[in-house]
């Protein structure tokens, strides 16, 4: 008779990034990717969540919902029994506190605002200690999405004030105030601005924890410079996983190396080039036009990311609904459309657009490359010189805001499944949001605030499409193109699921000793 010996498993994994959080761990400002969709996904819950692997609905701190059939009122009735990491209780007040409390604050360049959860709801309901209603302006059929999206998960009272943002104090008892997920954060480490480390504990009163989550008991995310000591680290075994960002040379060696575990997920990551259009040269829509038709996209994705991204033609991704390759229109690299606007626009070989095209470094991938690939694209034309400037990703932020910037780049990770969070938070209605581009269009507004309170599928494909045609004309804005997630582990770990939320689900991580 033989005994199957059944494998062992470690308490802590370490995983290696170059990515850090912007600001906060509040969901009432929090609104970059690593503190939502990496640090918050792990340590907080909403309502609602997706099923790992799949865009499906599972009921999270809810157990069921149901909508009115007017679609204005959402009822949620929630789990009983649950707390946060210090005791706390969870219930509709908390759900109502957390929601007035967003409402009060309402920071500018946060995600509530930014994703117009402020002006889709006008009440929070309770309607008994475990039953909570969202009573909404106007119907909105991805609102369920919403639910889903980290700016509507619940905090704790007890630490977060009405009418204030909770900012980092180097105590984790005062600076963070979602600790209901499967982990709570034990230490955040800082320094200028940036993240040196952060280390998840399993949370003893985690309400799934039957459930078989978390997986392992600590994750500690130490965070690199750059990509090349990321590299080093994933090499010498200093770190279990790497997760963004490798060079794309990294990746494509990891894909055929046999002591390493490349992963791969679908991509609904975009990046794309912003202009500020409060001065000169981008308050000149053929100038926006003639950078919009000089780009190669196919430099980029070929030369940068070695075939590892695809060129994109709007800002809605390719395989969403409603996607159009709306700047095709303006072609790759067309140096004679390029050439032709700038004209128009009053330049010439001998007085050429002059600008600075400035990168953020430390959070997205060979910016540096990207900012290249577009200068040569440009100077191409013969009309154009561009300077080439870089900013750490913690200053960045600030310098779009205060309008220092005047060509720049950003990236985009769903908030939540759904094209309306491709359009609206790039092109809100006053011009700012979090990009700051200064660009103001009645007819934009209309036509995202129909898409917004439309249930018709026809008249969402029509108006999506007049969206992106008119994103295309007036281009403050132009895509670039759009990724996939990838991670590399030893040959130990599992557990890895990269699908289209782009959330690093932390607590499904297991390694073998």
């Amino acid at each position: 008779m033989t005994t199957q010996t059944m494998p062992t498993y470690k308490d802590t994994i370490v995983i290696g990034t170059t990515d850090t959080v912007q600001t906060t761990l509040d969901p009432a400002d929090a609104y970059d990717y690593f503190a939502q969709s990496v640090i918050m996904t792990n340590i907080a819950n909403g309502l609602v969540e997706y099923r790992p692997g799949t865009t499906e609905f599972v009921p999270a701190l809810a157990t069921d919902w149901s909508v009115s059939p007017d679609g204005l009122t959402w009822t949620f009735n929630l789990r009983q029994g649950v707390k946060f990491a210090d005791g706390t209780p969870f219930d509709a007040n908390v759900m109502k506190y957390t929601m007035d409390r967003e409402f009060a604050i309402d920071e500018p360049s946060g995600p509530f605002a930014g994703v117009g959860l402020d002006t889709l709801i006008n009440k929070t309901v309770v309607t008994s200690q475990y039953q909570v209603q969202f009573v909404l302006n106007a119907p909105f059929s991805a609102f369920l999405a919403m639910v889903a999206f980290q700016a509507m998960w619940p905090v704790n009272p007890n630490v977060a004030p009405m009418h204030s943002i909770v900012n980092y104090t180097g105590d984790v008892k005062t600076e963070v105030n979602t600790n209901i997920g499967a982990y709570m954060v034990t230490v955040w480490q800082r320094t200028g601005g940036k993240d040196v480390e952060i280390d998840l504990q399993a949370n003893p009163n985690y309400w799934n924890a039957t459930g078989g989550n978390p997986k392992t008991k600590n994750i500690i995310f130490k965070i690199y410079s750059d990509s090349t000591s990321l590299n080093l680290a994933m090499q010498s075994g200093a770190i279990d996983i790497a997760y963004r960002q490798l060079s794309p040379t990294d990746n494509q060696a990891y894909q055929t190396n046999a002591n390493f575990k490349f992963w791969e997920g679908p991509g609904t990551f975009i990046q794309y080039l912003c202009f500020n259009l409060k001065s000169p040269p981008f308050d000149n829509v053929a100038v926006r036009q003639a950078v919009a038709a000089g780009i190669d996209r196919s430099l980029i994705t070929n030369t940068v990311f070695l075939g590892q991204m695809v060129p994109l033609y709007s800002m809605i991704p390719a395989g969403m609904s409603y996607h159009e390759d709306a700047f095709k229109t303006y072609g790759d690299a067309n140096v004679a459309q390029a050439t032709s606007l700038l004209q128009s626009a009053g330049y010439s070989a001998s007085n050429p657009l002059k600008f600075t095209l400035t990168y953020p470094t430390g959070h997205y991938s060979s910016t540096d490359g990207i900012s290249s690939a577009i200068k040569q694209a440009l100077e191409k034309t013969g009309m154009v010189q561009v300077t080439l400037a870089s900013e750490p990703w913690a200053n960045y932020k600030a310098s779009t805001q205060s309008d220092q910037l005047q060509a720049y780049i950003y990236g985009w990770y769903p908030d939540f499944l759904d094209p309306f969070d491709y359009t609206q938070p790039f092109l809100p209605a006053d011009g700012r949001g979090f990009l700051n581009t200064h660009y103001v269009s009645p007819d934009m507004t209309a036509l995202i605030k129909t898409v917004g309170s439309s249930t018709d599928t026809s008249v969402l494909a029509t108006t999506y499409a007049s969206i992106q045609e008119l994103t295309a004309k007036d281009a403050p804005v132009v895509p670039l193109f759009q990724g996939k997630s990838t991670a590399v582990s030893n040959l130990k770990v599992g557990g890895i699921v990269l699908d289209a939320t782009i959330w690093f689900r932390a607590y499904l991580l297991w390694e073998t000793t």
